[in-house]
Order: C-alpha cells, then structure tokens, then sequence
C-alpha cells in the first residue's frame, strides 16, 4: 500500500489513527520521510476525502507535483501555510508526492498501542 491510502483507511475502533489518542505513529524506515505523518496527514484531510473510492478523490494531489503547486490551497491548513513562495511551493510538492507514493507495510503493535509504517526501501 502506499503511504496516502495508509493514511486515509487505516482506522482503529472506526476512528482514522490520527486521532486516535491511545496509538501512537511510528516510522520505520531506512530512508526518512520529508515530512511527519501528523503533517502528511494534515495535507491529505485537506485534499482527499477519508474512506472514498478512488474516483471520488482528485489523486492528483497525491501524485502530481506541478498540479499540487499550480492548484492546491496553500493557507487551507497550519503545516503549508508557511510555504508563501513558489520554490516553496515547488519543493514542497515535490516532497510530499515523494512521500505520500512510498510503498509500506502496517503493523499494528498492541502491546506497545503503536501503528507502525513499516517502509519498504
């Protein structure tokens, strides 16, 4: 799977585990993301709608730098509020695509209440 379906479906007790409060999000990975999973998470809320079938999201946001810099809203949320300039912009979009279409694996740690990504680098 990939990190965005992760982030979208992954739900424990009917409630997605961002904010689930007694899970925490690990990452275990060789190569680390650009960005965390709270604020990946905070980009995908804004532009993909959890649970949805593919073609009822825009996955261009997911997967399309050039489209994510020309058409996203960048004061839609706190984390790319800050990105004000278009080499900004530009990287950003470049980073998130990175991340958001890296392939992982989910483990669900009981014990530890941990969600763990496990990267497939």
């Amino acid at each position: 799977m990939k990190l965005y379906q992760a982030l979208t479906q992954i739900t424990i007790d009917n409630h997605l585990v961002d904010t689930y409060t007694n899970y925490t999000v690990t990452v275990h990975a060789k190569r680390p993301l650009n960005y965390q999973p709270t604020e990946l998470y905070a980009y995908i809320e804004s532009v993909l709608a959890p649970g949805s079938f593919h073609q009822e999201n825009n996955l261009r946001y997911v997967t399309d730098p050039s489209f994510i810099s020309s058409n996203y809203d960048f004061h839609a949320n706190q984390f790319t509020a800050q990105f004000t300039a278009f080499e900004d912009k530009v990287a950003f979009s470049q980073k998130v695509v990175d991340d958001l279409s890296r392939h992982l694996s989910i483990n669900l740690d009981q014990e530890k209440n941990e969600l763990q990504l496990i990267f497939v680098d």
